[in-house]
């Protein structure tokens, strides 16, 4: 079954039953990443990069949040929620709920 996930951006511009179905997942601050570089190259590996479990890379993320530099990170939230299906319209229904980046990504759909 699919994963939405969804940025604060668009979480924040539902009304609060549809809130209600979401999970928050992570919160991303600026201070997080330079903390997991610094443990990471400590422990030798010079050649880190970052990922998690709803993003593949950091530049994934700041393209969803539609930012140019880790610094702009701000507490930025992520929610998370499963669907039975997610159609093309679908994502243009959330699409339009999306001031900056995208703010949404579906993991596990076919």
């Amino acid at each position: 079954m699919p994963v939405l996930i969804i940025g604060w951006s668009v979480y924040d511009k539902l009304p609060d039953e549809e809130q209600k179905e979401f999970a928050l997942v992570e919160r991303y601050r600026t201070d997080y990443f330079y903390e997991c570089y610094e443990y990471e190259n400590a422990k030798g590996n010079k050649n880190y990069e970052w990922s998690d479990r709803c993003f593949n890379s950091q530049e994934e993320l700041l393209d969803f949040f539609g930012y140019e530099m880790i610094e702009d990170l701000n507490a930025d939230a992520v929610y998370a929620r499963r669907v039975e299906t997610f159609t093309d319209e679908d994502k243009k229904r959330w699409m339009k709920l999306s001031d900056a980046g995208n703010q949404i990504k579906v993991m596990g759909a076919n």
